[in-house]
């Protein structure tokens, strides 16, 4: 059985403590702090290297300080990781199972400075498998001087939307919204609506949304839904749970008709095809051209023409009580 083990000697939380400590010394605290940190894993490929014969034996990462023990089915492998003399090295030892005393261990420093991925040869099976540790090294920073629990908060109603599925009414495939980092947002959809919406209770807005589980759902009293899949909230995209989230919506008469909409369509499918013809296969025009005809291609119905995103302006935010 292959056996895979982590463990780490020096704790990185006493190592930032350190490094912070050594910071407010030279009295930069204000300033962020950096250390060294390396993402480790061991891997397999048969002899023939192809995709199928891969597998992964195990990987963690560690920071200077810190020992990490991985094993394959014929060793036994540890890294050190320690800063020397300025310098991020890795010591390595390999032990082989099948040997006995020193014959056993082989050992290799590794150094990490320049931040370049190494590649380790681990050795191979009698049938070919190869073995292999890969050093990833890297710079971490973190800041050292406190925040205000605002700026985490507000950073909270700043919407991330990933090529999201639009459904109108819980069924019909509408679209896709492509838009993130802002803390407004608008939607127009032919022949349905114009909607601005926002997790800020915005003014002349209704509480007709809401956001739970990574979906966004808009409700208009006349019966009509909205819902937008695969959303999440701030700039590191957390899925932020107990909710649901009151969302704040305007919602106004659309632009445009679905058949204004497909008109307009077809006109510009009847330009790219001149210009298509010109620039030939496989050009960005053609592309265009081949997305228009499939959405054309579907049965008649609303379509998502454009989404958008803003900040907000603390004239258009109501003041909760």
């Amino acid at each position: 059985m292959i056996r895979n083990r982590v463990f780490v000697i020096c704790s990185q939380v006493i190592l930032a403590t350190a490094y912070i400590a050594a910071n407010v010394a030279r009295g930069s605290e204000e300033a962020p702090y950096r250390y060294y940190h390396v993402d480790a894993a061991v891997m397999s490929l048969g002899a023939d290297h192809s995709l199928e014969s891969f597998r992964s034996l195990g990987g963690g990462s560690g920071t200077p300080g810190a020992t990490l023990g991985y094993s394959t089915p014929n060793s036994e492998i540890t890294i050190a990781l320690l800063v020397e003399n300025g310098r991020f090295v890795a010591d390595l030892e390999s032990r082989d199972s099948k040997k006995s005393g020193d014959a056993a261990a082989k050992k290799q420093r590794v150094d990490l400075t320049n931040l370049s991925p190494t590649s380790i040869d681990l050795g191979k099976d009698n049938d070919g498998r190869v073995y292999q540790l890969n050093l990833v090294p890297s710079v971490k920073s973190v800041r050292t001087s406190p925040k205000p629990f605002r700026e985490i908060a507000d950073d909270l109603f700043r919407l991330q939307f990933h090529s999201s599925r639009i459904i109108l009414n819980d069924e019909k495939y509408i679209g896709r919204m492509l838009a993130s980092d802002a803390e407004k947002f608008s939607v127009e959809i032919c022949g349905v609506a114009s909607i601005e919406f926002s997790l800020y209770h915005l003014k002349d807005s209704q509480p007709w949304g809401r956001l739970d589980n990574g979906h966004i759902t808009i409700r208009n009293p006349d019966g009509t839904t909205i819902e937008i899949q695969n959303v999440t909230n701030g700039t590191d995209n957390s899925l932020i749970e107990d909710g649901p989230y009151t969302v704040w919506v305007r919602w106004k008469k659309p632009q445009s008709s679905v058949e204004e909409f497909r008109a307009a369509l077809e006109a510009q499918r009847e330009e790219l095809k001149k210009a298509a013809a010109d620039a030939g296969a496989g050009s960005t025009v053609a592309d265009a051209l081949a997305t228009i005809e499939k959405e054309l291609q579907r049965e008649p119905g609303p379509w998502v023409m454009a989404c958008g995103a803003c900040g907000l302006a603390n004239s258009e935010i109501v003041k909760d009580e």
